[in-house]
């Protein structure tokens, strides 16, 4: 022992002279500080089963750590597997935390365990039932108001919910626990897991809770970006499977409320406008070229004749509006959310817009918009 020591305190005191402790210096180190008697030795615990001596601790530590280094730095392709394999089950520990503080429910139709600010469906069979995501407790009270409680559920999730999309392959244990880990670390995102009721890291098409998932935002462009993260969570394994089996839907909620002799119709965009504004006015056969002063002239002059109300959210509509235009089976128009292939895996062209949209890298986000500025019909801004 004494010589190691000397060894090391040489190495220490004498940095022009780099001496290099062989294995069998370093085993004999180890045995003499196991065989030492130690006037006060200090362990860790009532069980005695690790020394945490200062003076024998900072011996050890510096010479392990020394040629641990070394032999590391001779061997980058071990050391790079060394720590991907701490990175993964750190990731690992990290998604069985929030899985742990989740309150998740135990069967396909309990009570117990869901969101508190679900507003639950009162049938027990998923079929014909109907999940309404929205933006924000003000559309969410309408919505609740409104809904046909006995089929329709509301689910209300406060602003934008993290970017769930992660760089890299598209298969592959490290991909997925790196999405799974990242989708875990938001609490609105485990929320809606929770109402899914299909689990995350377990997850279980059967054990779905509802026929269909309705998006429902805003019409503007808040709510198209919430849509958008909506879908990119949607996008991520496991929860492709939704989307591959047709539960995803978009709501189409009307941008406009016109008015005209105490008759009052919805209306959804800019372009639907102005085809009711010509139609009403007799003129949907006269072609006016948009954009030129008669064009302009033209619309203000049919505006001012017409009552134009733009809704700046869900939350502005009452219950019975609410209903009649979005909620009601017979007079709404929703969109099903598919892959152009039919599944994540052969659609190449959807993911790879969804990683230009929604990546990391700015790039080719900055080219995809300089390429497609020119065709934007309608920019709310």
């Amino acid at each position: 022992m004494t010589r190691v020591v000397n060894k090391y305190s040489q190495e220490r005191n004498n940095k022009k002279n780099k001496i290099t402790l062989s294995g069998e210096d370093i085993k004999e180190g180890l045995t003499a500080v196991l065989s030492i008697k130690m006037p006060d030795p200090k362990f860790s615990s009532q069980t005695k089963d690790k020394l945490v001596s200062s003076e024998i601790r900072l011996i050890v530590e510096s010479i392990i750590s020394d040629k641990v280094s070394t032999w590391f730095d001779q061997n980058p392709s071990i050391a790079k597997t060394v720590l991907e394999k701490i990175t993964q089950a750190a990731m690992a520990r990290d998604v069985a935390r929030k899985a742990r503080d989740s309150v998740r429910r135990k069967g396909a139709f309990e009570l117990s365990g869901l969101p508190g600010k679900l507003a639950d469906c009162q049938i027990q069979k998923k079929e014909g039932t109907e999940l309404f995501i929205v933006e924000g407790d003000s559309a969410g009270g309408s919505a609740k108001q409104g809904r046909v409680r006995e089929y329709q559920a509301v689910l209300p999730l406060r602003g934008k919910i993290l970017n769930t999309f992660v760089n890299g392959k598209s298969n592959g244990d490290d991909h997925a626990t790196k999405a799974l880990s990242k989708m875990m670390s938001s609490n609105e995102i485990v929320t809606l897991i929770n109402a899914l009721g299909t689990g995350s890291k377990d997850f279980n098409l059967e054990n779905l809770r509802y026929d269909k998932i309705v998006i429902m935002t805003d019409a503007d462009v808040d709510g198209s970006h919430i849509r958008t993260l909506l879908l990119t969570f949607f996008n991520n394994y496991p929860f492709n499977q939704l989307i591959e089996n047709g539960h995803i839907y978009l709501a189409q909620p009307p941008l406009f409320k016109v008015t005209k002799s105490n008759k009052s119709v919805y209306i959804k965009d800019e372009k639907s406008l102005e085809e009711y504004i010509f139609k009403v006015s007799g003129k949907a056969d006269k072609k006016i070229k948009k954009g030129s002063l008669e064009y302009n002239k033209f619309m203000q002059e049919q505006r001012e004749k017409l009552s134009i109300q733009r809704f700046k959210g869900l939350g502005e509509m009452n219950p019975e509006e609410l209903w009649q235009t979005t909620l009601n089976p017979e007079n709404r128009t929703m969109l099903r959310v598919q892959y152009t292939k039919g599944t994540k895996e052969k659609s190449k062209e959807d993911q790879k817009m969804i990683e230009i949209l929604m990546g990391d890298e700015v790039a080719p986000r900055k080219d995809f918009i300089t390429s497609n500025a020119l065709e934007v019909i309608n920019l709310d801004i």
